[in-house]
């Protein structure tokens, strides 16, 4: 049986991911996982192998066999291990946790509107984080390109916006590094908030700068791998 899900489908989809998660799903089938750092790993139960390479990732909620390539959410994979489709599997697991797929209540409209809301500032705060770490890039470029220019030391030592940047160099790798662990989601979100409202100063007080200064357009500058 197929459940035909109406466009609410995505607060359907996750409501079932917060109350059953991937390792739920794992420990409810025959797989046989081992815990590797963050990950669990164990043989993959799509394709014969020996040696292991089917990986689980309980933070994120996710799977992926680095042997056959199979991947997913926790609902594909329980779809995948009880051999039916994913509209199949999210009726069931809706069931599960007492969830209709065919009409929802006024509390869960309202829900689903505060949820789309904060995936909309969610993906504007990533764009504005990704924007921070690219300035502070090209500020590091273009402050190298400019030393690059002065022929002698003394005339260095008289570029007001180098001899400021360079007194600033050790905390402007560090807030790079900082920046880039976010990217990497190395550090979690209160800890991007965090770094996204100094490097945030950081650059307004270099926008400013570089305004006073009448110099414009060097955020085109082209990256280069540190």
């Amino acid at each position: 049986m197929v459940c035909k899900i109406n466009p609410s489908l995505n607060y359907i989809i996750t409501e079932i991911k917060s109350k059953i998660d991937i390792l739920t799903v794992v420990e409810e089938s025959n797989l046989h996982l081992r815990k590797r750092g963050r990950n669990y790993m164990g043989l993959c139960p799509f394709h014969s192998e020996k040696t292991a390479s089917f990986s689980v990732n309980p933070q994120k909620n996710i799977f992926k066999c680095f042997g056959c390539g199979v991947s997913g959410d926790q609902i594909n994979l329980y779809a995948q291990l009880h051999g039916m489709d994913n509209g199949q599997a999210v009726y069931q697991l809706l069931q599960r946790i007492g969830l209709r797929g065919d009409k929802l209540t006024k509390q869960q409209k309202i829900v689903i509107s505060k949820r789309q809301e904060d995936q909309k500032l969610e993906k504007k705060f990533e764009q504005e984080y990704k924007h921070l770490f690219d300035y502070l890039c090209n500020l590091r470029n273009f402050t190298k390109a400019k030393a690059k220019k002065h022929k002698e030391m003394g005339q260095v030592e008289q570029d007001y916006l180098l001899i400021r940047y360079y007194h600033e160099k050790a905390y402007q790798e560090y807030l790079l590094d900082a920046l880039l662990a976010g990217l990497l989601e190395e550090i979690d979100f209160d800890q991007q908030i965090d770094i996204f409202e100094i490097a945030m100063g950081v650059v307004d007080n270099w926008k400013n700068l570089l305004k006073k200064q009448k110099l414009k357009g060097f955020e085109n500058v082209e990256l280069t791998s540190f």
